[in-house]
Order: structure tokens, then sequence, then C-alpha cells
């Protein structure tokens, strides 16, 4: 297997920098890795001070000092829907790949790529936070505001995270992303027992159309099996499901091309969930994306408030891809992100009584995949 040079899919042209950030060696670490390029230095930004700034957020990097929670809680949905009581380390915002789909563009007032560079104040919060609680688990992700590795080339910032959660028997660590940015995780020489590298797919015909920048199948499964081979496990997330006309044979196709690459023992879970999204964003995609067909379908306003096909096509999709994932995986962990209890019962034939049920079911494929003592999970 042969592997080209990765293209970044994030280039500044120029770097503003807050004042204060250069208080903090990560700052300068940054600006090494990009020679030549201009810094502008700001006073403390927020929501007002980005209107003035007249620069083109597609090519500018943003490093700031973030004052507040790094760890917070997934943003989950209404009591109806289950959630995995995933938790959140928040570390940037932005993304350059440019779904079509993506929640970001209707949720982030700062239109920049932001890095925050206060490293040391998200780690002593974590420590007071995994320490503090000991008996308890944490999954905890970087990929809610962000891709988590998009532009790990600059930020260098997986080897940090990879190396703090080796400390932590009671936490792990998920990186998701779309893109093929692993160089620095290949090169990380120490423990890695408590990350999970996770990806998202699609159907080609998605990935073509709506997923901007976004690598290739073929490249994400190159780069998750490079990862795995490394000794990572590995996550897979087919959210957002799209229906459209053939979606059965091409999220079939993606589902076969899946095992080409990997083993069924190499992924320690595959997430999936339909299309949704809040009422607002349907102008935002219409506006931007003039050529996206994905909000021209049969949508009802979800208990959660957001968009989402109806039930019985929900229902078509999920059953049609789970059945296609036991055909080469019985055993797989697969559950839903953001599902009512009656499409549990209706895909799998069970549901979790409670979210904290789903949780520790995630809790325990952490235990049987990763480096953890029996004690790490209750």
């Amino acid at each position: 297997m042969s592997f080209s040079p990765v293209k970044p899919l994030f280039q500044p042209e120029q770097v503003l920098v807050e004042q204060d950030a250069f208080l903090y060696s990560y700052t300068n670490e940054i600006l090494k890795r990009l020679p030549g390029i201009p810094v502008i230095t700001i006073e403390r930004p927020n929501q007002s001070t980005f209107l003035q700034l007249h620069y083109n957020p597609a090519k500018t990097l943003l490093l700031m000092v973030h004052r507040g929670k790094f760890f917070k809680p997934c943003p989950g949905t209404a009591e109806s829907y289950r959630c995995c009581l995933y938790k959140i380390l928040h570390l940037a915002l932005g993304c350059s790949i440019g779904c079509r789909y993506c929640v970001l563009q209707g949720y982030l007032n700062n239109p920049f790529i932001t890095q925050f560079v206060n490293l040391e104040d998200a780690f002593q919060e974590l420590d007071e936070v995994i320490d503090g609680a000991p008996e308890d688990f944490f999954r905890i992700g970087t990929g809610e505001f962000t891709d988590s590795l998009f532009m790990d080339g600059l930020t260098g910032l997986s080897p940090k995270l990879v190396a703090y959660f080796a400390g932590k028997k009671n936490a792990v660590l998920e990186l998701k992303t779309k893109s093929i940015a692993i160089d620095n995780l290949l090169q990380y020489d120490g423990p890695i027992g408590e990350t999970i590298v996770s990806w998202s797919l699609n159907a080609r015909t998605v990935v073509d159309r709506e997923e901007g920048r976004a690598p290739s199948l073929e490249e994400r499964l190159k780069a998750a099996a490079r990862c795995r081979a490394r000794g990572y496990r590995i996550g897979l997330h087919f959210d957002p499901l799209i229906f459209f006309p053939g979606w059965e044979d091409e999220y079939a196709a993606t589902v076969r091309m899946i095992f080409d690459f990997l083993k069924p023992d190499d992924i320690i879970w595959i997430s999936i969930g339909a299309f949704r999204f809040m009422p607002p964003m349907k102008e935002m995609i219409k506006e931007s994306h003039p050529g996206s067909r994905i909000i021209y379908q049969e949508f009802i306003r979800g208990l959660d408030g957001k968009m989402r096909y109806f039930s019985a096509i929900r229902q078509k999709m999920y059953q049609h891809l789970l059945a296609e994932i036991r055909r080469y995986a019985p055993e797989l962990f697969v559950y839903f992100c953001m599902e009512h209890d009656s499409m549990w019962d209706d895909v799998f034939g069970y549901a979790p009584k409670d979210n904290q049920q789903l949780s520790h079911w995630l809790d325990q494929c952490c235990y049987r995949y990763l480096e953890l003592t029996a004690d790490s999970i209750r």
C-alpha cells in the first residue's frame, strides 16, 4: 500500500494572535510551523470586534486564550432522544473542510478558525474533573466544534492529548475526523492505549457532493488502517445519513469498503444518525450552497425542535445500514446518536432504559478494547 504526501486541509495566509496569547509557549510553537506567514497582534477579541477584523475567515488562523470552561457535556438534545453522555474537550473552533450539512455554520459567532493556546489551563481543568472523580469514567472528544485533526499538522496538538490521556485510567480520548492528517499520531512513540481515532464516513455521492474538501472514503479508510497498525483503536460514525436516490446501494458499498481495510475487531464502535438540523439552517444552506439538494426532502420537526426525516424513512435507512454492517461484523457494537426509544426498539429490537445505560454500554466497549483495568469502569 503506497501513500502520497498529505495536502493540508488548512493553510492560513495570515495569523491573528491575541496579545495575551503570547504568554503561552504553545503560541510560539504553532507560529514556528508557519514561517513567512504574516502575524497580526490584536486585542482580546469578542463578538463585536470580530466584525471589525476584515480578513478572509477561510484563510485566517486565530490564536487566542480561552477564558471559559474547556470541559463540557455534549450538547445533547431533548430528553426524548437517547444521549450517550459524551463529554467535550473544547480546544478549537471552526473547520475548513466545508461540509454543506455542517451544524457549525449555525452555531458559531466567531468566523475564524481558532485554536486556544492555554493548554495548561485545559489540562488543569481536566485533572480536577477526572482525578476528582476516580469512581467515574469519562469518554471525552475534541470534535464537537471542530474536526479533531484537520489542522494537526499546524498545531501539533494530537500527541499532547494522547500523552495526557495515557496517564488517565478512568478516561479515554476520541479524536473524530474526516481528515487524513495522521502523521503526528503515527510518529508519537508513547503509550496510546486510551486514545480512539474515529472517522466520519458516508455514501460516495454524499462525500463527493456535500463534504467539501474532505478526503475520499478510500483515503480515510487507508488512514484508519495505518492508525490501527500503530495501535490505535478505530471508531466509525455514519452521521448524518443522507436520503437520496440510490442511497441503499451506496451505503452498502461504503460498508463493504470498511471491511476491505479493517477487521471487525479493529473497530470499537459504529454510531449512526440521520440528517437533522435546526430550522434556520435551511436558509443558510440555501444561501451558502445553492447547489445542495439535501434540504429538499420530507422533514418533520422533532421533539427537540430539529428537522428530521419522517420516522419511516429513518427506520428504513437504519435497518438497511445495520443489516449491511451485521453481514461483516455480527458482534460489533452499533448505536444511535440522538434517537428515540421507539426507533431503538424498531431497529435493534431493544432500547437502553435511560441515558446512563447507553453510556455504560459504551464504557464497556472501552473496557473490552482498550488498556483499562476492571476498576476503571463500574
